[in-house]
């Protein structure tokens, strides 16, 4: 792979806008000139994250975390450098001539034999599904309008009867550990026995396109469960995956929107109608790892689960999470009581298509859902049901919606409980603005620090106070600070004008990183260079240093014994004195 240059990436960086980047990835609120967000990056209640879109970096005033938009994906995807620019050029639409060639990871031996048998099983099955013997098999699908096109693409297949599954992968060479492994066949008193005869095959892959298990629906009417699928294994951990994950990836990015649905069949009823952003949980439950897959999607979802109770109740444990995961997220309005492919059955294509279209927010769906829950005329259960929608409706971003729901939950409870809120709310207000005075960089105590500080504004403002600095000083006390002087000065030997993004890029330590962003963000920074102040600042630090020399000296006095010694380092301090005193002199007038 050819090396990206410093010119690219500086071009990918200026055509990509941070606020537009880091809205991929939580919710932006404007606040002033800036943009406010709940940072990612540790358990946060109130927006403690900024965006600044004039100097495009972020900052979070109570973790710390802050970069230009290369930092932020990088830290929040947990990739490299190089990924993150890439994704960045992939968001801001600028092509890339060179692709981008990770190092191949390297997969336990133990794992890629049981992707082996999986993907076997899945070429021998989908193979099988042509034969005479699956003549009825292919009628069935072709019954339930699965396309040649379908089929194919979803690699969909037929286990045959009599363990011709287990012969076919035994004369392959797998060995029987490894088909057990996998859950393929089970071990019985009349041998290996396989766990899908006779059944339809969906394979099911894992993020990364690794084939790890099955859904298999049995062909007959029988007592056989309709649908069963693999047992937990090394690779097939159902917590852990979502069906169609690697497919409807790209296809969610282009819609910008993906579907959620319950299982594999529901996710080809949205294939019938020509939607290929669908993906499902396998099953109502939810788990916090398969939210950290949505989330890295960066898509609205929409949230399409059955229109039956049980549907309704996995919507609503699914919008508790994605609240607290800060996923933006919408529900179809599904009043038939039906999942996907009956409503094709039932009503058409078109109409499942029109019903995807058909939304409700998070908020509308709770005021529903929960008057299935509580009984208003139960005054007990009435102010659960005001206490819980109101907890929902403090969390919205909008201040119209917020009125406008806080209205309706009053008329239809008579708790206000707005005014409950607006108190919360303005002591969270006062607490944050206090902290928020408090997060700032803040004015240092010390005359040395506040020098040191200004003198480090002033250079980020312009090459002229760096120039300065260079020339009359070149050195601070404080090791961070006397890094990042270096790195700016090194800085504008390429560069005429100082583009707070680019130099992050520069800088390897966190620490000088974090005083460049609690500098850039200063709110007593001045917009322009200012010289005069400058130069106090440095005389300051001159005096400071010669402060340190004579201090040295007192101390160095104390432990000489030599007369002579002592008499010379007398001398030296006296000298110092006099300078500190002209220099005094020098500033009053």
């Amino acid at each position: 792979m050819a090396r990206l240059s410093e010119q690219e990436i500086n071009q990918i960086r200026a055509k990509a806008d941070i606020v537009d980047v880091v809205g991929r990835y939580v919710p932006l609120t404007r606040k002033g000139r800036n943009y406010v967000a709940q940072c990612p990056f540790h358990d946060d209640h109130d927006p403690s994250m900024s965006v600044n879109a004039d100097k495009q970096i972020f900052k979070c005033f109570v973790c710390g975390t802050g970069g230009n938009v290369f930092g932020f994906v990088q830290k929040y995807e947990k990739i490299s450098f190089i990924e993150a620019v890439y994704k960045v050029a992939e968001y801001a639409g600028v092509p890339i001539e060179h692709s981008l060639a990770l190092p191949v990871k390297k997969i336990d031996p133990h794992l890629a034999a049981l992707y082996k048998a999986n993907q076997e099983t899945i070429e021998y099955t989908h193979y099988q599904l042509d034969t005479l013997d699956a003549r009825h098999v292919k009628e069935y699908l072709y019954k339930r309008n699965l396309t040649d096109a379908i089929i194919k693409t979803f690699a969909i297949g037929y286990n045959p009867e009599e363990d011709a599954l287990y012969r076919f992968l035994h004369a392959k060479k797998i060995p029987d550990s490894d088909i057990l492994a996998a859950g393929l066949a089970r071990m019985s008193s009349m041998g290996m026995k396989d766990v899908f005869a006779n059944r339809i095959m969906i394979p099911i892959h894992d993020a990364d396109g690794h084939p790890v298990g099955f859904t298999a629906r049995r062909i007959k009417e029988s007592d056989e469960a309709k649908y069963i699928n693999t047992t937990e294994t090394d690779v097939y951990k159902k917590g852990d995956l979502i069906f169609n994950y690697h497919r409807a990836k790209p296809e969610a990015r282009k819609a910008k929107k993906v579907f959620l649905v319950e299982g594999a069949m529901d996710v080809l009823a949205f294939e019938k109608v020509g939607l290929h952003n669908a993906l499902a949980t396998l099953g109502t439950a939810i788990t916090k790892t398969q939210l950290q897959l949505l989330k890295m999607l960066h898509v609205p979802i929409v949230v399409c689960y059955d229109g039956d109770m049980a549907g309704k109740n996995a919507t609503y444990k699914f919008g508790k999470m994605a609240v607290q995961e800060q996923i933006a997220f919408e529900i179809v309005d599904n009043r038939y009581g039906l999942d996907p492919d009956e409503i094709i059955d039932a009503y058409g294509k078109d109409e499942l298509i029109a019903l995807s279209s058909r939304t409700l927010s998070w908020i509308d769906f709770l005021f529903e859902y929960l008057l299935t829950r509580y009984n208003l005329d139960n005054y007990s259960q009435k102010k659960e049901f005001a206490m819980e929608m109101a907890d929902a409706i403090k969390h919205l971003q909008d201040d119209f919606e917020k009125e406008s729901y806080y209205i309706r939950l009053r008329e239809l409870t008579d708790f206000d409980m707005q005014e409950k809120n607006t108190a919360i709310n303005e002591r969270q207000i006062q607490k944050k603005e206090t902290f928020g005075k408090r997060s700032f960089l803040t004015f240092p105590k010390s005359g040395r620090s506040h020098a040191e500080y200004e003198i480090l504004s002033q250079m980020l403002s312009g090459i002229s106070a760096s120039n300065y600095y260079k020339e009359e000083l070149g050195f601070l006390k404080d090791d961070t600070c006397n890094k990042l002087a270096i790195y700016i000065i090194d800085y504008y030997r390429t560069h005429t004008l100082m583009e707070i993004a680019d130099l992050l890029d520069t800088i390897k330590e966190e620490t000088v990183k974090t005083l460049a962003l609690d500098i850039a963000d200063w709110e007593l920074a001045r917009e322009e260079v200012d010289m005069e102040v400058l130069k106090e600042a440095v005389e300051k630090v001159k005096d400071c240093f010669l402060d340190d020399k004579i201090q040295m000296l007192n101390e160095k006095i104390k432990t000489v014994n030599d007369p002579m010694e002592k008499a010379k380092l007398a001398g030296e301090k006296n000298q110092l004195i006099k300078e500190r005193g002209e220099r005094l002199c020098q500033g009053r007038k």
